[in-house]
């Protein structure tokens, strides 16, 4: 999230365009938060401002609403007005039009995406039909209104800058640091009982997954299904066994607007008061240009899921060392939600974690990098501390895919996914991701034509292969 955009009536002003308590603190200080790439939040409004019969007066009403930015103070916030104010008199709609946020957030840069935005404002309908299109939107409840989400401008400045530090948007490879090819070459460590667990990798198991969450049309966290996802999750748990002290449970969380949308995390395996375990994890929610109604998610993170399940599958007789914690997350579009309130729980509780692997868009390759996969490892960040027995982890999932599968492994750092809040708490933190960007991302042809499953299979193997070490 770069952008925060704002309704300006009895949102910034009253009606009779007073600034309302809050609004100049509010905009000052999110003009100096910057995101996760060092770049300021740019400030825009998006008004429907009276209705133009011609281009004169159309020009007219611009240069009126001008004069009142300038009257309130607010103007420096939104220089220059021809890039950060729209008005729904020039572009023909009004909110929640699809055509005046577009128009919106194309002035503030051609690469923005909805899902780039916050737009605040005190219409609820506004909102919903935001929300609809991929933004993160807040009603604020303004002047005279009985409820809202948020009931003080200055309350949104710890939700703004929360989002811009978990921003999950715009995942690509080019973004990648720390980038170079693995120097695992296939050693003499192969073991029979790994190999053996290897062998019951199933194509078809992993296919029925992905299958499964796309029969959802959409797995959006605004989509009025989404608690069906986590319940789906939990009963194929159920299904392959898990009872008793290791079977599934929910972990409720909150996400801003979230309303009566019921957010839930589905955590499979052992109590977190023990000796150490791996913590696996996957994102189950998706999005894409029309989230609202079709947003598929094959590869992300569909992929992600059904690995997580197949490991779960073969894993739960196995007898190993260290348990094994199976985790599904929700919220991670919209800004790490579900993460972020799991990995709160497991610093505040101690919880043993040797590592996180965190399973993210693991499905695609692209023809110039056929059987290429990236295994990420923590090179940095905001905990320096768990640097070493991060890129530990790490390099000895590569040596476990020279080992055991055909993939060619290259490593960067971790950054933007559900890895990133165990990693602020301290925890050794790798992830798996894809070497070549996927042009179907955030897309609505993420569908399941598009998987490489013999490329998930060997995925698959290498994770196991991985975890089965780590717990031996």
């Amino acid at each position: 999230m770069r952008i925060v955009l704002f309704d300006l009536g009895n949102t910034l002003v009253d009606g009779y365009n007073k600034v309302l308590d809050g609004a100049t603190e509010l905009l000052e200080s999110v003009g100096t938060v910057r995101d996760p790439d060092g770049l300021p939040v740019q400030l825009g409004l998006v008004s429907d401002y009276y209705w133009a019969a011609t281009e004169e007066e159309n020009d007219r009403l611009h240069q009126e609403y001008y004069k009142i930015l300038e009257a309130t103070g607010l103007a420096p916030h939104f220089r220059p007005f021809q890039q950060r104010v729209t008005l729904s008199t020039a572009i023909g709609v009004g909110k929640p039009d699809r055509r005046i946020f577009e128009a919106a957030l194309k002035k503030l840069g051609d690469e923005v995406h909805f899902h780039h935005a916050l737009f605040i404002t005190v219409t609820e309908e506004h909102v919903i039909g935001a929300r609809r299109l991929g933004m993160m939107a807040i009603h604020f409840k303004g002047p005279g209104q009985e409820k809202g989400e948020v009931d003080k401008l200055v309350d949104l400045i710890p939700i703004i800058e929360r989002l811009l530090a978990y921003s999950p948007c715009c995942k690509k490879r080019g973004e990648a640091v720390g980038r170079f090819k693995s120097q695992a070459a296939k050693s003499k460590r192969q073991d029979r009982s790994i190999s053996t667990q290897l062998a019951k990798v199933s194509e078809q198991r992993l296919r029925d997954t992905i299958v499964g969450l796309g029969d959802f049309g959409t797995r959006f966290s605004y989509s009025s299904g989404i608690a069906r996802v986590p319940t789906w999750i939990h009963n194929r748990f159920v299904a392959q066994g898990y009872t008793g002290e290791r079977a599934p449970r929910y972990q409720p969380f909150n996400m801003p607007g979230g309303g009566e949308v019921q957010q839930r995390n589905v955590l499979c395996g052992p109590a977190t008061n023990g000796t150490g375990f791996v913590l696996v994890c996957a994102h189950y929610d998706s999005i894409s240009e029309l989230p609202d109604a079709n947003a598929p998610g094959a590869d992300d993170n569909a992929s992600g899921v059904a690995v997580l399940l197949e490991l779960a599958h073969i894993l739960r007789d196995v007898e190993l060392k260290r348990g094994v914690m199976f985790v599904a997350f929700g919220g991670e579009e919209q800004g790490l939600y579900g993460s972020s309130h799991c990995a709160e729980i497991a610093a505040s509780d101690q919880w043993p974690i040797d590592v996180v692997i965190n399973l993210d868009m693991i499905a695609y390759q692209g023809v110039d990098k056929p059987g290429h996969i990236v295994v990420e490892y923590d090179q940095g960040n905001r905990n320096p501390k768990n640097d070493a027995a991060a890129k530990a982890y790490g390099l000895m999932m590569a040596q476990a895919a020279a080992d055991y599968t055909s993939l060619e492994v290259e490593h960067t750092d971790i950054w933007n996914s559900d890895y990133m809040p165990f990693e602020e708490k301290g925890y050794a933190c790798i992830g798996v991701y894809e070497a070549t960007d996927n042009p179907r991302y955030h897309k609505t042809t993420d569908t399941i034509e598009n998987i490489e499953f013999p490329h998930l299979v060997e995925v698959t193997k290498m994770v196991l292969a991985t975890t089965m070490r780590i717990g031996a």
